[in-house]
């Protein structure tokens, strides 16, 4: 049986790489989508765009009902915030997105494979061999995958800053998805668009919350005008706002 070689090869199932993937196989061509983790749509999928954008919804919600009575909604002022059904509601979220993934890459006949990436070199008479390592119950297999075209998008993470260690109080983006409880105070360091987003969300469940930024601007890659205003509202919302500041 003559060796399966794919017309191009993705790394990394990310929105870059689920979507090449979904118009590769549109077109015809044999596909493989390669993912480390247990799952596809990456960071922005599991713990980046989908899960914040959740919380917001419950964060703005939770906030439009401070205000009801002024809109003539009586009987709101007992509420009580469910912070494990909050966090519930943005797991089927996420899982509902996922399911529609994985059935995208069957329509679209992609092959997904489960696993570590890595070329193992320069392409050998216009085929290239991509490693791929899993992690099984007793250590790891490799196994390899041959293809024509390969498109890289491995996506990121969070940069730690030196010296600090991660534990139950220092967190990222990810660790803090899952935060047992609403901290009574958060300081968020950096404010690009995730630092503010998890600022917001914090502040409409009452915790006092303050961003450390480096730069002289909140969203220092946004347009000045933006930034000014943005500060301005979080101010007004009782956020405390830092710049030039640096964490050692």
């Amino acid at each position: 049986m003559p060796e399966t070689i794919y017309d191009v090869a993705i790394i990394g199932s990310g929105p870059a790489g689920y979507t090449a993937a979904i118009r590769a196989g549109q077109y015809g061509l044999k596909t493989a989508l390669i993912e480390k983790d247990p799952y596809l749509g990456g960071t922005c999928l599991h713990v980046g765009c989908i899960p914040t954008k959740a919380l917001l919804f419950n964060a703005e919600l939770w906030d439009h009902l401070k205000d009801a009575k002024e809109y003539g909604i009586e009987g709101v002022a007992s509420r009580k915030l469910n912070w494990a059904s909050v966090l519930d509601r943005k797991t089927k979220v996420v899982d509902k997105h996922a399911k529609g993934l994985q059935f995208l890459m069957r329509k679209n006949k992609v092959d997904t494979v489960k696993g570590f990436g890595k070329l193992t070199g320069p392409a050998q008479n216009g085929v290239h061999t991509i490693e791929i390592k899993i992690e099984i119950k007793d250590g790891a297999k490799t196994t390899q995958l041959k293809t024509r075209n390969v498109i890289l998008a491995m996506g990121s993470e969070a940069r730690m800053i030196p010296g600090l260690q991660l534990d139950d109080r220092v967190l990222t983006n990810i660790e803090i998805l899952e935060l047992g409880s609403v901290p009574k105070s958060l300081i968020v360091v950096g404010s690009g668009a995730v630092g503010v987003e998890f600022a917001s969300i914090f502040r409409s469940f009452d915790t006092e919350v303050t961003i450390l930024e480096m730069l002289p601007y909140m969203v220092p890659l946004e347009d000045e005008e933006v930034s000014k205003e943005l500060a301005r509202v979080y101010r007004k919302r009782g956020i405390n706002f830092h710049a030039g500041a640096k964490v050692e």
